[in-house]
C-alpha cells in the first residue's frame, strides 16, 4: 500500500483507532485490511480501517481488543435487569462471554454511548399561547 493511501485512511479515520478510539503520539496505528489481501481484499479505502496495534493484533486473533466489561451482581430488581439485558442485546457490538459471564463492549462504542447520554438534550418549549 502506498503512502498516499495510508495518509488518506489516517485522515478519514481522524487519526484514531476506529475500534477503541486510541490516538496520540504514544499510539501505534496500523492500516488494517478488513478483507485480507490473501482472501481477495483490495487496497480500496472502503476495505481499510485505522486500528491501534492492540486492536489490530486482536483482529488477527493475537490479542484482546480494549473493551469495557459489565456483569450483574444479582442484586437488581427484575425490571432493572430486563433493561440491562435489553441495552446489551440491542447494542450491536456487545458480546456476552458465557465462560466469564460478562458483557464486553468495545471501548470506543461505550464512550459513544456515554457521550450520547451526557449530551444535553435540546428541549422544545411548549407554550399554551396565554400570558402570565
Amino acid at each position: 500500500m502506498n503512502r498516499n493511501k495510508r495518509e488518506a485512511v489516517i485522515e478519514r479515520d481522524q487519526g484514531q483507532c476506529v475500534n477503541c478510539g486510541a490516538s496520540g503520539p504514544d499510539t501505534t496505528l496500523d492500516v488494517h485490511h478488513i478483507v485480507p489481501r490473501g482472501r481477495g481484499g483490495s487496497d480500496r479505502l472502503s476495505n481499510l480501517a485505522l486500528l491501534c496495534r492492540q486492536c489490530h493484533d486482536a483482529a488477527h486473533d493475537e490479542a484482546t481488543a480494549p473493551t469495557v466489561q459489565f456483569s450483574s451482581t444479582g442484586q437488581m430488581r427484575s425490571d432493572s435487569f430486563k433493561t440491562y439485558l435489553r441495552f446489551f442485546s440491542e447494542l450491536p457490538t456487545a458480546r456476552f462471554d458465557a465462560k466469564e459471564k460478562v458483557w464486553r463492549i468495545p471501548k470506543a462504542d461505550f464512550e459513544r454511548v456515554v457521550q450520547s447520554i451526557d449530551a444535553p438534550q435540546e428541549s422544545t418549549a411548549v407554550t399554551d399561547g396565554g400570558g402570565a
